[in-house]
């Protein structure tokens, strides 16, 4: 196993690791369940051609998150615990996967994939980092980690 291999193997684990209550969307309506400083959401769309997946995990006050998906078979986890936090992510095209962790206050994360078999992985855990990862093409990997405070990372790609 190679070292990018163990990277996306050990994030993919610790992401998948976090405790968390599903949402099913079991109709064509999307549905948003919110409580009292948390809000954990599983959206599945009902077309089984396209299949999209997202979920969301907020713990904290006035954390933001944004995802919007098109084409098929994509997944989205972002999980965000903490406060005012803010993440965005977009994907168009086909399996493509993100996942944006942050632990803290005030951090920034994008991730942004047009293409085929794209992969962006963002982790925050601290106050103020920012992190964008833009990725245009096929096969495309990105991966930050940010520990600490006043972090700025951007990835750009184009195959």
């Amino acid at each position: 196993m190679n070292a990018s291999n163990a990277i996306v193997l050990s994030v993919l684990l610790f992401l998948f690791a976090l405790p968390s209550v599903y949402a099913d969307d079991l109709d064509p309506h999307n549905e948003l369940l919110s409580g009292q400083g948390a809000l954990d959401l599983l959206l599945l769309g009902d077309d089984p051609l396209k299949r999209q997946m997202a979920q969301i995990v907020q713990v904290g006050d006035e954390n933001l998150a944004e995802v919007s998906q098109s084409g098929q078979f994509n997944q989205v986890i972002l999980i965000q615990e903490g406060y005012s936090n803010g993440a965005v992510i977009q994907q168009a095209g086909n399996v493509n996967y993100a996942a944006i962790s942050q632990s803290g206050g005030y951090n920034q994360a994008a991730a942004i994939q047009y293409g085929t078999g794209n992969i962006a992985l963002i982790d925050q855990v601290g106050q103020r980092n920012s992190a964008n990862i833009i990725q245009h093409g096929d096969g495309l990997f990105g991966f930050v980690a940010q520990f600490g405070d006043n972090h700025a990372v951007q990835i750009v790609q184009y195959d």
